[in-house]
């Protein structure tokens, strides 16, 4: 019989005072919920949820506010209409409150549009994928392209562990790859460290080790999915402290994937931005590029990427920083002196790869998760270092020209 998963005890064991946050709240659901209302008792509630989730889960935070008296009105909007513009021109001025029911990305656009007209926002979680949610930044994605805003804290956000588990499987399979993905974010912060000459931080470097460790775990409980949303909420917690891993590794590639593939599933985007960037990854460090192959031409790269993000170039030109001839010749130094170790690294990763890959089948079973063609994960790998104004591996290879060249 298989062990269950102590979900409490295991995200305690990581997330301890130093990677703590007070805007977690865990536990039942309709407490959490009765705390807030009493906080917040005597204001007008608004109440914005999916209409996909409505019937659901929306519709219980409804009757079990109302239940204690409050005064409730609902918001519903379409999953293709979760948008900045379209909910802060719905949100009702009066109220005050906003209680957000829905996933990560709806979470994100309340928390920004409720900001901007200083409502305080409750959260209610209904998806596993969490990773960014307390970030500094809120990520908004919406009409095939994204943004990031900085937006106020929530007030609180409920982790009601049963009630997250009603998420389809398919949720929980995006969200253990996302979290298995760190494998190779865990590669740039190293590079990124070397590069840079500061230490590495072995506390936050064994945080999302262990986080990723508990998400690769799932198969071995019989709650397996606890064990994923334990590994969410821990980088979660990890990721409102500090923003050292954002956008590294496949995350870039993830984010671009979002446009060049918008209606593939996001399960889809994180396995195979997962993938292609660690079997890149292991390519480049088990290759000798020291001679330039072709060189890379900025320009016309972001103006290609200015057009199909829908963005100013600028928002690109920004995260470009183009190494001198000396930065260049470091650059190849620091890789002669630590190729042999990173290709133990991903070569370790690519043996424990098809287990992964066995292990999020499991969570999609046999409804599939689509396909992406090699033009949109080609464009998405190539859009990637633009993503960020960190060092990583994609940078380098970039900037040498690698990519220009890599199928």
């Amino acid at each position: 019989m298989k062990e269950v998963f102590d979900f409490k005890n295991q995200i305690s064991s990581v997330v301890n005072s130093r990677f703590s946050t007070e805007e977690l709240s865990f536990g039942s659901l309709r407490n959490g919920l009765f705390k807030a209302y009493k906080k917040c008792e005597g204001k007008k509630i608004e109440i914005v949820t999916a209409e996909k989730e409505f019937k659901k889960q929306g519709q219980f935070v409804v009757q079990t506010l109302k239940s204690f008296g409050a005064e409730v009105t609902v918001l519903t909007v379409e999953d293709k209409s979760v948008s900045v513009s379209a909910i802060k021109s719905a949100l009702s001025l009066d109220v005050g409150v906003c209680f957000a029911v829905g996933d990560s990305n709806l979470l994100s656009v309340v928390r920004y549009a409720s900001s901007l007209y200083n409502i305080p926002c409750y959260a209610v979680l209904t998806s596993p994928l969490m990773e960014d949610l307390l970030s500094e930044k809120a990520c908004v994605v919406s009409d095939g392209t994204f943004e990031f805003f900085t937006a106020d804290k929530f007030e609180k956000v409920f982790i009601d562990e049963d009630f997250i588990l009603k998420s389809k499987s398919e949720n929980f399979a995006e969200a253990y790859a996302s979290s298995a993905s760190k494998l190779t974010a865990l590669i740039d912060y190293k590079m990124g460290c070397f590069l840079s000459g500061t230490a590495i931080s072995e506390e936050l470097f064994t945080a999302v080790q262990k986080a990723v460790s508990i998400a690769l775990s799932y198969p071995l409980y019989e709650n397996g999915k606890s064990a994923i949303l334990a590994s969410q909420v821990i980088l979660a917690c990890i990721n409102a402290l500090s923003g050292e891993f954002a956008g590294l590794g496949a995350q870039g590639v993830k984010l671009a994937l979002g446009v060049y593939a918008s209606e593939a599933k996001g399960c889809k985007k994180s396995i195979m931005a997962f993938e292609k960037t660690l079997k890149l990854y292991h390519m480049f460090f088990t290759n000798d590029f020291s001679t330039l192959l072709s060189a890379p031409d900025y320009l016309s790269e972001v103006e290609t990427l200015s057009s199909d993000f829908k963005k100013d170039s600028e928002s690109f030109y920004s995260n470009l920083k183009i190494p001198s001839e000396k930065r260049r010749r470091l650059i190849l130094l620091l890789l002669e002196k630590t190729a042999d170790s990173f290709i133990a690294e991903t070569s370790a990763i690519l043996k424990a790869f098809g287990k992964i890959k066995k292990a999020y089948s499991s969570l999609i079973g046999v409804a599939g998760d689509g396909n992406i063609s090699y033009k949109q994960i080609k464009n998405s790998v190539v859009a990637s270092p633009y993503l960020t104004d960190k060092t990583t591996v994609y940078t380098i290879m970039r900037d040498l020209g690698v990519l220009a060249c890599a199928n």
